[in-house]
Protein backbone atom coordinates (compact mmCIF):
# COMPACT_ATOMS: atom_id res chain seq x y z
CA UNK A 1 0.00 0.00 0.00
CA UNK A 2 2.57 2.50 0.98
CA UNK A 3 4.48 1.87 -2.44
CA UNK A 4 1.25 2.26 -4.12
CA UNK A 5 0.94 5.91 -2.88
CA UNK A 6 4.70 6.55 -3.25
CA UNK A 7 4.44 5.34 -7.10
CA UNK A 8 1.04 7.82 -7.37
CA UNK A 9 2.70 10.18 -5.85
CA UNK A 10 4.98 10.35 -7.89
CA UNK A 11 3.22 10.12 -11.58
CA UNK A 12 1.34 13.16 -9.48
CA UNK A 13 4.24 15.22 -8.75
CA UNK A 14 5.19 14.73 -12.79
CA UNK A 15 2.05 15.48 -14.22
CA UNK A 16 2.06 18.34 -12.22
CA UNK A 17 5.29 19.78 -13.64
CA UNK A 18 4.66 18.84 -16.94
CA UNK A 19 1.69 21.01 -16.71
CA UNK A 20 2.90 23.92 -14.44
CA UNK A 21 5.52 24.66 -17.20
CA UNK A 22 8.77 24.05 -15.69
CA UNK A 23 11.64 20.88 -16.38
CA UNK A 24 12.60 19.62 -19.45
CA UNK A 25 9.68 18.29 -20.86
CA UNK A 26 8.10 21.36 -21.26
CA UNK A 27 11.12 23.62 -22.14
CA UNK A 28 10.69 20.70 -25.17
CA UNK A 29 7.19 21.95 -25.72
CA UNK A 30 7.87 25.57 -26.01
CA UNK A 31 10.93 24.87 -28.00
CA UNK A 32 8.97 23.14 -30.52
CA UNK A 33 6.57 25.98 -30.58
CA UNK A 34 9.02 28.70 -31.33
CA UNK A 35 10.67 26.50 -34.34
CA UNK A 36 7.42 25.97 -36.03
CA UNK A 37 6.62 30.10 -35.38
CA UNK A 38 10.28 30.65 -36.79
CA UNK A 39 9.59 28.56 -39.97
CA UNK A 40 6.48 30.67 -40.68
CA UNK A 41 8.39 33.83 -40.36
CA UNK A 42 6.60 34.96 -36.85
CA UNK A 43 9.73 35.84 -34.96
CA UNK A 44 8.53 37.50 -32.96
CA UNK A 45 6.62 34.50 -31.50
CA UNK A 46 8.90 32.29 -32.14
CA UNK A 47 11.05 34.66 -29.23
CA UNK A 48 8.93 34.47 -26.87
CA UNK A 49 8.05 30.69 -27.19
CA UNK A 50 12.24 30.26 -27.01
CA UNK A 51 12.81 32.34 -23.83
CA UNK A 52 9.90 30.45 -22.36
CA UNK A 53 11.93 27.29 -23.55
CA UNK A 54 15.32 28.79 -22.26
CA UNK A 55 13.63 29.97 -18.80
CA UNK A 56 12.47 26.31 -18.33
CA UNK A 57 15.81 24.71 -19.00
CA UNK A 58 18.94 27.39 -19.03
CA UNK A 59 21.36 24.46 -19.20
CA UNK A 60 20.41 23.85 -23.01
CA UNK A 61 22.44 25.94 -25.00
CA UNK A 62 19.74 25.08 -28.03
CA UNK A 63 17.53 26.97 -26.16
CA UNK A 64 19.34 30.29 -25.80
CA UNK A 65 20.67 29.80 -29.10
CA UNK A 66 17.20 29.88 -30.76
CA UNK A 67 16.39 32.93 -28.63
CA UNK A 68 19.25 34.35 -30.15
CA UNK A 69 18.50 33.57 -33.54
CA UNK A 70 15.15 35.20 -33.38
CA UNK A 71 16.36 38.37 -31.92
CA UNK A 72 18.89 38.44 -35.27
CA UNK A 73 15.41 37.98 -37.31
CA UNK A 74 13.80 41.30 -35.28
CA UNK A 75 16.72 43.23 -35.92
CA UNK A 76 18.47 43.35 -32.40
CA UNK A 77 21.42 42.54 -33.59
CA UNK A 78 23.63 43.67 -30.37
CA UNK A 79 21.30 41.21 -28.40
CA UNK A 80 21.65 38.75 -30.57
CA UNK A 81 25.46 38.74 -30.22
CA UNK A 82 25.18 38.58 -26.67
CA UNK A 83 23.54 36.02 -26.69
CA UNK A 84 25.44 33.74 -28.88
CA UNK A 85 28.32 34.83 -26.32
CA UNK A 86 26.29 33.92 -23.63
CA UNK A 87 26.16 30.18 -25.39
CA UNK A 88 29.22 29.81 -26.00
CA UNK A 89 30.55 30.50 -22.10
CA UNK A 90 27.95 27.72 -21.46
CA UNK A 91 29.07 25.39 -24.12
CA UNK A 92 32.76 26.05 -25.38
CA UNK A 93 32.16 23.18 -28.10
CA UNK A 94 28.54 24.57 -29.24
CA UNK A 95 29.32 24.68 -33.08
CA UNK A 96 26.06 26.20 -34.54
CA UNK A 97 26.53 28.95 -31.72
CA UNK A 98 29.95 29.42 -33.34
CA UNK A 99 28.69 29.67 -36.84
CA UNK A 100 25.64 31.97 -36.04
CA UNK A 101 27.43 34.41 -34.30
CA UNK A 102 30.76 34.48 -36.63
CA UNK A 103 27.93 35.20 -39.60
CA UNK A 104 27.12 38.07 -37.86
CA UNK A 105 30.18 39.75 -37.18
CA UNK A 106 31.01 39.18 -40.69
CA UNK A 107 27.66 40.51 -42.23
CA UNK A 108 28.96 43.46 -39.80
CA UNK A 109 32.04 44.55 -41.13
CA UNK A 110 33.90 42.70 -38.51
CA UNK A 111 35.48 39.66 -40.45
CA UNK A 112 38.19 40.01 -38.75
CA UNK A 113 36.31 39.59 -35.14
CA UNK A 114 35.08 36.32 -37.01
CA UNK A 115 38.37 35.02 -37.97
CA UNK A 116 39.88 35.53 -34.30
CA UNK A 117 37.16 34.20 -32.85
CA UNK A 118 37.20 30.81 -34.68
CA UNK A 119 41.03 30.68 -34.29
CA UNK A 120 40.32 30.68 -31.06
CA UNK A 121 38.20 28.08 -30.95
CA UNK A 122 40.64 26.14 -32.92
CA UNK A 123 43.43 26.44 -30.70
CA UNK A 124 41.49 25.48 -27.51
CA UNK A 125 39.89 22.55 -29.23
CA UNK A 126 42.70 21.05 -31.29
CA UNK A 127 41.50 17.62 -30.97
CA UNK A 128 38.12 18.02 -32.90
CA UNK A 129 37.15 18.62 -36.96
CA UNK A 130 34.61 21.00 -36.40
CA UNK A 131 36.30 24.34 -36.01
CA UNK A 132 38.83 24.00 -38.99
CA UNK A 133 35.78 22.76 -40.84
CA UNK A 134 33.86 26.30 -39.85
CA UNK A 135 37.04 28.50 -40.41
CA UNK A 136 37.12 26.81 -43.95
CA UNK A 137 33.88 28.00 -43.92
CA UNK A 138 34.68 31.61 -42.93
CA UNK A 139 38.06 31.49 -45.26
CA UNK A 140 35.98 30.33 -48.35
CA UNK A 141 33.52 33.56 -47.60
CA UNK A 142 35.86 35.95 -47.35
CA UNK A 143 37.65 34.72 -50.76
CA UNK A 144 40.74 32.89 -49.33
CA UNK A 145 40.28 29.47 -51.21
CA UNK A 146 44.00 28.49 -50.21
CA UNK A 147 43.67 28.75 -46.13
CA UNK A 148 40.02 27.35 -46.62
CA UNK A 149 41.79 24.13 -47.96
CA UNK A 150 44.54 24.03 -45.85
CA UNK A 151 42.07 23.89 -42.82
CA UNK A 152 40.41 21.45 -44.68
CA UNK A 153 43.38 19.15 -45.00
CA UNK A 154 44.10 19.80 -41.03
CA UNK A 155 40.55 19.16 -40.10
CA UNK A 156 40.93 15.40 -42.03
CA UNK A 157 44.22 14.97 -40.03
CA UNK A 158 42.39 15.18 -36.98
CA UNK A 159 39.09 12.87 -38.88
CA UNK A 160 40.23 11.26 -42.37
CA UNK A 161 36.66 9.95 -42.12
CA UNK A 162 34.96 13.13 -41.90
CA UNK A 163 32.06 13.49 -44.34
CA UNK A 164 31.89 16.92 -44.12
CA UNK A 165 34.89 17.78 -44.66
CA UNK A 166 35.63 15.68 -47.32
CA UNK A 167 32.26 17.47 -49.34
CA UNK A 168 33.70 20.67 -48.31
CA UNK A 169 37.05 20.00 -49.73
CA UNK A 170 35.51 18.60 -52.73
CA UNK A 171 33.63 22.01 -53.29
CA UNK A 172 36.78 24.13 -52.46
CA UNK A 173 38.10 21.67 -55.40
CA UNK A 174 34.96 22.60 -57.82
CA UNK A 175 35.25 26.62 -57.07
CA UNK A 176 38.82 25.62 -58.69
CA UNK A 177 37.66 23.94 -61.82
CA UNK A 178 39.99 20.53 -60.47
CA UNK A 179 36.49 18.34 -61.36
CA UNK A 180 38.35 15.54 -61.06
CA UNK A 181 39.43 15.81 -57.37
CA UNK A 182 36.34 16.90 -56.88
CA UNK A 183 34.58 14.28 -57.67
CA UNK A 184 36.95 12.22 -55.98
CA UNK A 185 36.09 13.82 -52.75
CA UNK A 186 32.71 14.20 -53.36
CA UNK A 187 32.65 10.41 -53.72
CA UNK A 188 34.49 9.40 -50.74
CA UNK A 189 31.93 11.57 -48.70
CA UNK A 190 29.28 9.68 -49.83
CA UNK A 191 30.99 6.49 -48.65
CA UNK A 192 31.20 7.71 -45.08
CA UNK A 193 27.39 8.87 -45.17
CA UNK A 194 25.18 8.38 -48.19
CA UNK A 195 22.48 10.40 -47.17
CA UNK A 196 23.46 13.82 -48.64
CA UNK A 197 21.42 14.73 -51.10
CA UNK A 198 23.40 17.87 -52.27
CA UNK A 199 26.40 16.23 -52.52
CA UNK A 200 24.91 13.42 -55.05
CA UNK A 201 23.76 16.22 -56.92
CA UNK A 202 27.16 17.74 -57.23
CA UNK A 203 28.67 14.54 -58.35
CA UNK A 204 25.63 14.54 -60.93
CA UNK A 205 26.61 18.21 -62.31
CA UNK A 206 30.54 16.64 -62.54
CA UNK A 207 28.68 14.42 -64.45
CA UNK A 208 29.77 11.48 -62.19
CA UNK A 209 27.36 8.86 -60.92
CA UNK A 210 26.87 7.81 -57.04
CA UNK A 211 25.44 3.99 -56.18
CA UNK A 212 24.60 3.33 -52.59
CA UNK A 213 28.04 2.78 -50.43
CA UNK A 214 27.37 -1.17 -50.04
CA UNK A 215 27.10 -1.52 -53.31
CA UNK A 216 30.88 -0.51 -53.27
CA UNK A 217 32.44 -1.16 -50.34
CA UNK A 218 31.30 -0.70 -46.65
CA UNK A 219 31.84 2.47 -44.32
CA UNK A 220 33.70 0.62 -42.38
CA UNK A 221 36.49 -0.38 -44.47
CA UNK A 222 36.96 2.80 -45.91
CA UNK A 223 37.60 3.87 -42.22
CA UNK A 224 40.90 2.38 -42.63
CA UNK A 225 41.96 3.31 -45.63
CA UNK A 226 44.16 7.09 -46.05
CA UNK A 227 42.02 10.23 -47.66
CA UNK A 228 43.76 11.58 -50.96
CA UNK A 229 44.15 15.14 -50.37
CA UNK A 230 46.30 17.07 -53.38
CA UNK A 231 47.71 13.26 -54.62
CA UNK A 232 48.99 12.59 -50.40
CA UNK A 233 47.17 10.22 -48.08
CA UNK A 234 46.05 12.07 -45.29
CA UNK A 235 46.73 9.69 -41.99
CA UNK A 236 45.48 11.37 -38.47
CA UNK A 237 48.68 12.03 -36.88
CA UNK A 238 49.82 9.09 -34.22
CA UNK A 239 46.99 7.14 -34.75
CA UNK A 240 45.31 4.90 -37.19
CA UNK A 241 41.90 5.98 -38.09
CA UNK A 242 39.76 3.64 -36.48
CA UNK A 243 35.84 3.42 -37.36
CA UNK A 244 35.14 2.48 -33.58
CA UNK A 245 35.45 6.16 -32.96
CA UNK A 246 33.59 7.31 -36.30
CA UNK A 247 30.14 7.58 -36.59
CA UNK A 248 29.05 8.32 -40.60
CA UNK A 249 25.30 9.56 -39.11
CA UNK A 250 27.09 12.33 -36.94
CA UNK A 251 28.24 14.52 -39.88
CA UNK A 252 27.63 18.26 -39.56
CA UNK A 253 24.58 19.77 -39.71
CA UNK A 254 22.86 21.49 -42.98
CA UNK A 255 23.59 25.28 -43.64
CA UNK A 256 21.19 27.53 -44.59
CA UNK A 257 17.65 26.28 -43.46
CA UNK A 258 16.21 25.41 -39.73
CA UNK A 259 18.11 22.19 -38.22
CA UNK A 260 16.17 20.68 -35.34
CA UNK A 261 18.46 18.38 -33.62
CA UNK A 262 21.26 17.70 -35.73
CA UNK A 263 24.02 18.91 -38.35
CA UNK A 264 23.64 19.33 -42.24
CA UNK A 265 24.61 21.56 -44.44
CA UNK A 266 22.48 23.11 -47.55
CA UNK A 267 22.91 26.02 -49.63
CA UNK A 268 22.66 29.73 -47.95
CA UNK A 269 22.62 29.68 -44.08
CA UNK A 270 20.25 30.92 -42.12
CA UNK A 271 19.73 31.10 -38.71
CA UNK A 272 20.31 27.48 -37.04
CA UNK A 273 17.47 25.58 -34.91
CA UNK A 274 18.27 21.70 -33.55
CA UNK A 275 15.37 19.10 -33.28
CA UNK A 276 15.27 16.41 -31.96
CA UNK A 277 15.28 14.06 -35.23
CA UNK A 278 18.94 13.51 -36.43
CA UNK A 279 19.23 15.90 -39.64
CA UNK A 280 21.18 14.49 -43.03
CA UNK A 281 24.47 16.16 -43.81
CA UNK A 282 24.53 17.62 -47.54
CA UNK A 283 26.91 19.79 -49.21
CA UNK A 284 25.42 23.24 -50.53
CA UNK A 285 28.16 26.24 -50.40
CA UNK A 286 30.03 24.80 -47.93
CA UNK A 287 28.65 26.78 -44.81
CA UNK A 288 29.16 24.48 -41.87
CA UNK A 289 26.61 25.67 -39.58
CA UNK A 290 25.54 23.19 -37.34
CA UNK A 291 26.30 20.83 -33.89
CA UNK A 292 27.71 17.38 -34.72
CA UNK A 293 25.41 15.35 -32.54
CA UNK A 294 28.90 14.68 -30.11
CA UNK A 295 27.99 18.10 -29.35
CA UNK A 296 24.45 18.84 -29.04
CA UNK A 297 21.22 16.61 -29.31
CA UNK A 298 18.45 19.43 -29.46
CA UNK A 299 17.08 22.08 -32.04
CA UNK A 300 18.78 24.81 -33.45
CA UNK A 301 17.67 27.20 -35.88
CA UNK A 302 19.62 29.39 -38.91
CA UNK A 303 18.72 33.32 -39.27
CA UNK A 304 20.45 34.83 -42.10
Amino acid sequence: MFLTRVMACAITTCLVSMLTGCGAPNGFVHNTMGTRNFKTGNYAEASRYFKMAAADNPRKPAYLHNVASAMWKEGNTLGAEHVYRQVLDLDPMHQPSYHSLAKLLKEQGRGGEAQELMVAWADTQPYIPEPQIELAWLNREMGNNAASEENLRQALQIDPANPTALAHLGQVYQDQGRSSEALAMYRRSLYQNWYQSDVKSRVATLGGTTRPASTVRSATQFAYMPTYVGGQPVIAQNQQPSFANHHPAQSTVAYGQPVFGNPTITRTPPIIMHQTQPSVAGIGNADPAHADQRFSALPTVTAH
